[in-house]
């Protein structure tokens, strides 16, 4: 679980290490982790005070945003925290997990709350009961399996477009140097 750490603190190292103290001796100063430090002074590049303040309500996103955020970094080929920067998504490593469920559950991962259930009831529920209702098991397979499908020939069209304006950029070359 992660430490929580108030606003004025977060504020204080910022200020710090933009006034060239390094996050090692921050580190040590206020004994906070250095990848907390680094990621604290990156938030507040980005976004300002607001990229340090403490969320008051976890921000939640439908399945179908977290796929085109996986499908934008596919096609793109960008990092997680890039992805992050152009989705405006606080941290990289959300879209890391929403990766990591995806690779494990498919579609279904992503549209999973996270955390755990909020009694011992809910893990009992079978798929079948999670599902909604007007979907048999086989029309609900047949969607994700049809989703996957899109956002695999997707990534195959944007690649076969840049190979074809790499090969047309390079025959341009050719000509002018003729």
């Amino acid at each position: 679980m992660e430490k929580e750490y108030n606003k004025e603190l977060r504020l204080t190292v910022v200020k710090e290490n933009e006034a060239g103290v390094s996050h090692k001796s921050l580190a040590k100063k206020y004994g906070v982790a250095r990848n907390t430090i680094q990621n604290w002074c990156y938030q507040y590049q980005m976004y300002g005070e607001a990229g340090i303040e403490n969320s008051l309500s976890k921000t939640k996103y439908s399945g179908e945003f977290k796929l085109s955020v996986l499908n934008y970094r596919h096609i793109h080929q960008v990092s997680y925290r890039e992805a992050a920067e152009h989705f405006n998504i606080k941290q990289g490593s959300t879209i890391a997990n929403w990766q990591r469920a995806y690779d494990s559950q498919g579609f279904e991962g992503l549209n999973r709350a996270p955390g755990r259930p909020k009694n011992k009831g809910d893990r009992a529920m079978t798929h079948q009961d999670k599902q909604p209702r007007n979907l048999s098991q086989s029309e609900l397979e047949e969607l994700i399996e049809l989703r996957e499908k899109t956002m695999y020939l997707e990534a195959e069209n944007a690649y076969l477009k840049k190979l074809k304006s790499l090969i047309q950029k390079q025959s341009n070359t050719k000509k002018k140097q003729k």
